[in-house]
């Protein structure tokens, strides 16, 4: 076996020395064995393209709620006795009630026990229920008094709503000038979604409508139960007086008449209470399109760092759910009445424009890291909720955000 000017005789005792002689003869040999290559940085950018992925946060816009407080007299005060649609003859107040009551098949001849039938009595019953001893006719013990309520709040009324920022996305695509690097075009297309809510107790003016029942035959209204009192003496709780729905005696004295006659109707400047829940939920997409200057010095410690300005327009659009859900508060203590909840959803488009400014450093010619500001114009947006109303300002909305830059 040869090797260079190495003649080397082989051993049949000993089988491992010719494989080391080998890889000596492999090692010592010029060119054999390849160097470790040398590195070299990526070439710079030759498509003067950038793509940016950003987070921004946008401040909470100015949200206002009009038009709160309404809450109209019900509309299903009254029912009549059908049976095939499963209603029974009721009058319903909102501070009390007169409903169908029964008398027991045991007092029917050949009736059977534990059954019941409507009563035949149609121009009483003792079946109602009332809440305050206001309710009274402090001259005449026979008369009871029943309020419908409804509340109107003022049409200029205006209330802010609590928004929150929030925290969203953009992407943005740059193309710059082959005669001025510095130059270029950028399109970006960006996400953010607020919500805005309202839960408070506004003012508004009480409509009241008074109506006037009799007890049949002139009879005294039966007394509330006795109230719940605290400590010192002072009522509590007064718990409602409730007739039987089923009476156990045909003659009876505790019947209340039918017969209603409105006594009068009357507006209380600001004597009601609204508990009001309002919610906005919005989307938020832009897009937007313009030129981007970017201005860095070429030279000392600040080489890496750049200032970039840009503006140019933009196109919102906007998808808001508007909720709300009112409560009046019962003047007399008995159910409140109230509107139930109500959603809207709608969306509309603005057009506008915008300003953005951000810092910039360079870690490589192709990977940057940069933070600013960006505020954007636009117009008002209004939605609607029966009579309610929500307008968001866009007018100056306000966004900051960070993220990193990667040029081709």
């Amino acid at each position: 076996m040869q090797c260079g000017s190495l003649i080397v005789k082989p051993f049949r005792q000993r089988p491992l020395l010719p494989a080391l002689l080998g890889f000596l003869c492999l090692a010592t040999a010029p060119g054999l064995l390849a160097q470790a290559p040398e590195y070299r940085p990526p070439p710079p950018p030759t498509k003067h393209t950038g793509l940016e992925l950003r987070m921004r946060y946008l401040f909470a816009p100015d949200v206002q709620f009009r038009g709160l407080g309404n809450i109209p007299l019900s509309t299903d005060n009254v029912s009549v006795n059908n049976p095939l649609l499963g209603s029974e003859r009721a009058v319903r107040y909102d501070d009390g009630q007169l409903q169908q009551d029964y008398i027991s098949t045991d007092l029917v001849e050949g009736g059977s026990a534990g059954e019941r039938v409507p009563s035949p009595n149609t121009d009483a019953t003792s079946d109602f229920i009332y809440y305050s001893p206001e309710q009274l006719d402090p001259d005449d013990p026979s008369v009871l008094y029943f309020h419908r309520y409804a509340a109107v709040s003022a049409p200029d009324q205006s209330l802010s709503a609590d928004a929150d920022g929030s925290l969203g996305w953009e992407i943005n695509y740059t193309k710059y000038l082959k005669w001025n690097r510095s130059l270029g075009i950028q399109v970006g297309f960006s996400f953010n979604g607020f919500d805005s809510r309202l839960n408070d107790e506004i003012s508004a003016d009480l409509f009241v409508q008074e109506f006037r029942h009799r007890m049949e035959g002139g009879a005294d209204v039966p007394d509330l139960p006795d109230p719940t009192l605290d400590e010192e003496g002072n009522v509590q709780r007064q718990d409602p007086y409730q007739g039987p729905e089923t009476r156990e005696e045909v003659e009876t004295e505790n019947l209340l008449e039918w017969a209603a006659n409105l006594e009068s109707e009357e507006l209380i400047p600001e004597g009601a209470t609204v508990d009001t829940e309002a919610d906005l939920r919005s989307s938020v997409y832009t897009l937007r399109a313009g030129p981007v200057y970017s201005l860095s010095p070429k030279e000392g410690f600040a080489r890496n760092l750049a200032l970039r300005l840009g503006a140019g327009l933009s196109a919102l659009y906007y998808s808001g759910e508007f909720s709300t859900y009112q409560i009046l508060q019962n003047p007399t203590g008995g159910p409140n009445p109230s509107r139930g909840l109500s959603t809207t959803s709608e969306a509309a488009w603005q057009l506008g424009g915008y300003i953005d400014a951000s810092a910039e450093y360079q870690f490589t010619r192709r990977l940057s890291f940069f933070s600013g500001m960006q505020v954007q114009s636009g117009n008002d947006y209004e939605q609607e909720n029966r009579e309610s109303n929500a307008t968001v300002d866009f007018q100056s909305q306000i966004y900051v955000h960070a993220g990193f830059g990667f040029r081709f």
